[in-house]
């Protein structure tokens, strides 16, 4: 028997060339995978049930590639853990390419914006199982790799997926009389077929379960006139208000329910505490105004490089829990809070503490430009965020901690504000910061230290305009 770690996690593997997996419940969302096929694991598992741990035998998830042989599934990747399910946007590749590690191999997307997947192992494109536009859930088999068609054949009989094939190939019959029954319709009026339509999966997914006809929307408010799903929430809401005085019900939207749920389970499951500072804006205002030509930086471009080198400085504050352990993150990956339809979207700054002033001002602009076009880069990646409601006016609040990071920051409006220097009242302008952590890896004196640095940044911001630090 031997332990060997896998990232995010524990593994105890014990000999056995085609084992199942055993998942245990741990407190904490711990998980031990045991590989059974003798008798310590047998053992080993007792034990955990004799303390009340929970057992299930999971024999429909993919075991580790590295025991399927010359098979390798390619799996839906998670990319934030407020997502549960995703769409296959474009498919890159087609079977019998030959793909190699690192290759982008379709693109994805989730209520909040697209991204590109990259593949994880070299080798060839054996079968593809999920189509396009199809919603399915995180970690599911999309794909193949193998060498030839009859070893993923007998692979996948002594592995079934779970009747998802299944499940594709009534998606493909339903889509395609669904196509048929449209284009009979469109010959006949000479209207725009559905599928020519710009629409996101989302979007059609919402319009179908709700009875929108996309063709009477018009175009959207997406990129290049795409419609998204807040256009389809908006022709659902507006259909009964017209002359009508009864309330209006309807389904949250994806992105809203996934925002409940993350924001539900981090009050409910992180142990908050807050600390508040006020700072003085005007040297910070002044370091922008002087780069203005060179960099265009704002206020929040001084924001975003003050908590990267603070965060940088202190450990605590890249760390998450895994279980009983502590993971420390070697980067400040900045996260930024950007305002999208009907919710909210993370793109993510990262190595932000590795960077010049000047780098940092244009990767933060590109990210949030990107972000407001539906592509959020660095899902899941940060390990401390932002957030800025300044320029609504809003002078101070607290935010709710995105699980697994440790803290986060609030910003507030710049104000003028009256300050007592040498024995005269002079005027100035003021920010207040409030600093949200989470209890169990930030004690108060570590978030107080914390905020006096990033305090001494901003009120003293030319070390932020020196050479980035080395990895």
């Amino acid at each position: 028997m031997k332990t060997k770690p896998k990232r995010g996690r524990p593994i105890l593997y014990v000999g056995g060339r085609v084992p199942k997996t055993v998942t245990l419940s741990l407190p904490l969302f711990h998980r031990v995978e045991a590989m059974r096929g003798c008798v310590p694991t047998t053992q080993f598992l007792a034990e955990l049930i004799e303390k009340g741990l929970a057992a299930r035998t999971m024999s429909d998830q993919p075991v580790n590639p590295s025991a399927t042989g010359d098979v390798v599934p390619i799996l839906m990747p998670q990319p934030d853990q407020t997502v549960e399910e995703c769409v296959i946007a474009r498919w890159l590749v087609r079977p019998g390419d030959r793909i190699e590690k690192g290759q982008v191999i379709f693109e994805a997307e989730t209520t909040k914006a697209v991204f590109e997947v990259e593949a994880e192992h070299s080798g060839r494109l054996a079968r593809i199982v999920i189509v396009e536009d199809r919603w399915v859930p995180v970690r599911t088999p999309v794909a193949y790799l193998a060498d030839d068609d009859a070893t993923l054949d007998a692979w996948l009989a002594a592995n079934p997926p779970a009747q998802m094939e299944e499940e594709v190939r009534t998606d493909q019959q339903g889509l395609a009389q669904t196509l048929s029954r449209s284009a009979e319709a469109g010959d006949e009026a000479g209207a725009v077929k559905p599928a020519e339509i710009k629409a996101s999966p989302a979007a059609r997914r919402l319009a179908e379960e709700r009875g929108i006809d996309l063709r009477t929307l018009g175009p959207g408010s997406g990129p290049d006139g795409r419609i998204v799903v807040p256009d389809v929430e908006k022709a659902i809401t507006a259909a009964p208000m017209a002359g009508s005085e009864e309330s209006v019900r309807r389904p949250l939207s994806p992105m809203r329910r996934a925002i409940a749920r993350v924001v539900t389970a981090s009050k409910q499951t992180i142990p908050h505490f807050y600390v508040k500072a006020t700072v003085q804006a005007e040297p910070a205002l002044r370091f922008c105004e002087a780069r203005k030509a060179q960099t265009a930086a704002g206020l929040n471009d001084v924001l975003v490089m003050a908590c990267a080198k603070a965060v940088g400085e202190f450990p605590a504050f890249r760390s998450r829990l895994d279980g009983n352990e502590v993971v420390t993150r070697p980067s400040a990956n900045i996260g930024i809070i950007v305002a999208v339809e009907d919710g909210l979207a993370v793109p993510v700054v990262r190595g932000a503490d590795r960077m010049t002033f000047e780098h940092l001002a244009q990767e933060t602009r590109r990210v949030i430009a990107a972000a407001r076009e539906g592509k959020v880069e660095g899902l899941g990646e940060a390990v401390f965020t932002v957030s800025n409601l300044g320029k609504y006016g809003v002078e101070e609040f607290t935010a709710i901690i995105h699980p697994p990071e440790a803290a986060i920051l609030a910003v507030g409006a710049v104000r003028d504000q009256a300050i007592v220097q040498d024995n005269t009242v002079k005027p100035s302008k003021a920010l207040t910061l409030t600093l949200s952590c989470d209890h169990r890896l930030i004690d108060g004196v570590q978030a107080a230290r914390f905020l006096a640095r990033l305090k001494e940044l901003i009120e003293n911001p030319g070390p932020l305009d020196r050479s980035a630090t080395s990895p």
